[in-house]
């Protein structure tokens, strides 16, 4: 199987990571929208959990991303390590916004929404693909 040019996968990490940026900060400008779109599927204080939710993971992966982000942009050669101990959360919080394609169900639509997560869903898993390609454990 040929192995990648490092540099292409170093930034495709970068892509991700800059993707992810731009769904928290979407999601984060947008809470009043949010809001809107999950009061008109559940009733009350359910609502307020999903609003809840978008800000609490949004700004605890703002530094997250920054970090892996920062970390890609100047090898960090250990990268591997630590995100082999961030994975856990990263794939908690991935998985959470795998459904933010919901958010836009007035424009969207109920099957891109669905394809949409579907393809989120299996971003994690390219991260750590990605991340064990530029930054193979030493043994």
């Amino acid at each position: 199987m040929p192995i990648p040019r490092r540099g292409l996968v170093r930034a495709l990490f970068a892509l991700i990571q800059v993707m992810y940026l731009v769904f928290y900060l979407n999601g984060l400008a947008h809470l009043h929208g949010v809001d809107r779109v999950a009061s008109s599927f559940l009733p009350g204080w359910r609502a307020l959990v999903i609003v809840g939710a978008v800000l609490v993971t949004g700004a605890a992966g703002i530094p997250l991303r920054f970090y892996l982000l920062s970390a890609v942009a100047f090898d960090f050669r250990k990268l591997a390590e630590t995100f082999g101990r961030l994975f856990p959360f990263v794939l908690a919080l991935d998985q959470l916004w795998a459904i933010a394609p919901f958010l836009l169900l007035p424009q969207i639509g109920v099957g891109m929404a669905f394809a949409a997560t579907a393809a989120l869903l299996y971003v994690p898993f390219s991260e750590r693909t990605l991340v064990r390609l530029a930054y193979p454990l030493q043994s």
